[in-house]
């Protein structure tokens, strides 16, 4: 009966010894898989072409991949503009980076229509539509004093609906029905006074 007793009680110190032995092999195998405690400095590519910035990234050890592109009129075209991890943030090898890239081309936007619209609301709808407001020119008009009769891009009157690029400037012909304001013009002359148009709210 002893002699059983002692041989179980062997089995169970072998079983034992045996699980750990794997648990520790187990152990290091996961820290040699995960490569434990290795770690790469993120490298930074922001401002670098795509190509540049993958070879950068893969000699350190990194991959890379484009998720997204937006305009940005500071960056060269197509050059990084924003990465995830941040450089010299510490990562495990073959860490993926996440870029996004500068597309190189201004959006486009529609233009709005301004004529008959106050010069005010003409202004707040350009800067809503990403436009921006170039030179102001008045002619007399008997009624609509102070509201837009056309709307001009690089020289030529422009329809509402047409697609320009987003910073485009716009220039405006205002209407005004002071006499006053055009003293050395018949009543179909433009002018394009700075003064003037302060005075309308410039």
């Amino acid at each position: 009966m002893k002699k059983d007793f002692k041989n179980i009680g062997l089995n169970v110190g072998i079983i034992l010894a045996i699980a750990i032995v794997l648990m520790l092999t187990a152990v290091g195998l996961l820290g040699w898989y995960t490569k434990h405690n290795v770690t790469i400095a993120v490298p930074n590519v922001v401002g670098m072409a795509f190509d540049e910035a993958k070879i950068k990234l893969e000699s350190a050890g990194l991959s890379s991949k484009i998720i997204d592109s937006v305009y940005n009129e500071k960056a060269a075209p197509f050059s990084i503009v924003e990465q995830l991890p941040a450089a010299n943030e510490n990562v495990k090898p073959e860490r993926i980076v996440f870029l996004v890239i500068n597309t190189g081309n201004k959006p486009k936007v529609k233009m709005p229509k301004l004529v008959d619209m106050s010069l005010t609301l003409a202004k707040a709808v350009l800067k809503n539509r990403g436009l921006t407001l170039g030179n102001i020119s008045f002619t007399y008009d008997e009624i609509g004093n102070n509201l837009v009769v056309n709307q001009n891009y690089r020289g030529e009157s422009i329809e509402a609906g047409k697609m320009i690029p987003t910073g485009s400037s716009i220039d405006l012909v205002v209407a005004s029905t002071d006499k006053t304001r055009f003293p050395d013009s018949d009543s179909t002359d433009l002018v394009n006074d700075e003064a003037v148009s302060d005075d309308l709210g410039k």
